[in-house]
């Protein structure tokens, strides 16, 4: 009697051990409502982390920014060692009886202080290609004013033309034409040295950066697109389709998006914030005014001084 139920039991308890794997194995699964949870939470964390990826992304291009200036720097330098002068920020067709200020148009002689300083930036090939017998704008120097200097090129400002150069000289403290009264380093026709700068070369800024236009006129010329000044502070933002009057030259600023870079003639890179006060902009960049640098001093003596 027994050997006769004993298989029927043995099927049943096969049959409960087959219903018990069928339904671990579909509490194991994910549920359309979990998916759709798991799937939400990744996006709020990725939504989390991209402005941290974004600003990680933009500390190394600033290192990588300020990397670049202290060769130039360095340039800067060496070429006053050597001709006992920094070079000229822009010239004048020799001996052609014009005289300033610039007009920033593709007409003139316009070397400027960059293509002096190609050898010691170990260039020798670009420095032997450049024509100074001829503007910069002649055919002869075509080939060289549209080559991409990765040392010019800030890499905030990636997209920008191909041949313009993201760093300028500073040639005035406020906004003017570029001629040979200004009162910066890099000016018209004159060779400043390194007596000239009577306020010191650790508080004199040789060189900073600029927004690019569309119309830039390239890294070889000296118009605005390589000297500028800080008569409007540092830009944050540029309309690339305006069309300034050729003797306008414009301020100095950056893609960075809170302040640009400035090296002084002592070779140090200092970032300077895009709120920085208009007085001390333009006193780091006058060579010779003579005045206790405004940078030194303390917040609430800059707060009195501007109460007066």
């Amino acid at each position: 009697m027994n050997n006769r139920h004993r298989p029927i039991k043995l099927t049943i308890a096969g049959r409960q051990s087959r219903d018990r794997c069928r339904n671990r194995t579909f509490s194991n699964g994910f549920t359309l409502v979990e998916l759709l949870v798991v799937i939400a939470i990744i996006g709020v964390l990725v939504g989390l982390s991209a402005p941290a990826l974004q600003s990680i992304r933009e500390t190394s291009r600033r290192a990588a920014c300020q990397s670049n200036l202290i060769p130039i720097g360095l340039a800067i330098q060496s070429y006053h060692d050597r001709w006992m002068h920094f070079p000229v920020g822009t010239v004048l067709a020799p001996d052609d009886g014009i005289t300033g200020p610039i007009a920033s148009t593709a007409e003139g002689n316009h070397h400027n202080w960059l293509g002096r300083l190609m050898d010691l930036l170990d260039q020798p090939v670009v420095a032997n290609r450049i024509d100074r017998s001829v503007s910069v704008y002649d055919e002869a120097n075509q080939p060289v004013m549209q080559l991409r200097l990765p040392v010019f090129r800030c890499p905030s400002s990636e997209r920008d033309p191909d041949n313009a150069s993201n760093y300028v000289g500073l040639h005035h403290p406020t906004e003017k034409a570029i001629d040979e009264s200004d009162h910066g380093v890099f000016i018209l026709n004159v060779a400043i040295t390194r007596d000239d700068v009577t306020d010191g070369l650790a508080n004199t800024a040789f060189v900073s950066e600029k927004l690019l236009p569309l119309d830039d006129l390239g890294w070889l010329s000296g118009t605005r697109a390589t000297l500028r000044n800080v008569g409007g502070g540092i830009e944050t933002s540029l309309d690339r389709f305006a069309k300034p009057v050729a003797s306008a030259v414009g301020s100095v600023g950056s893609r960075h998006p809170t302040g640009a870079h400035f090296l002084f003639g002592s070779g140090e890179v200092r970032f300077h914030a895009s709120e920085t006060d208009p007085r001390i902009l333009e006193q780091i960049v006058d060579r010779r005014d003579g005045q206790l640098p405004m940078h030194f001093q303390s917040i609430e003596t800059l707060r009195e001084q501007s109460l007066k």
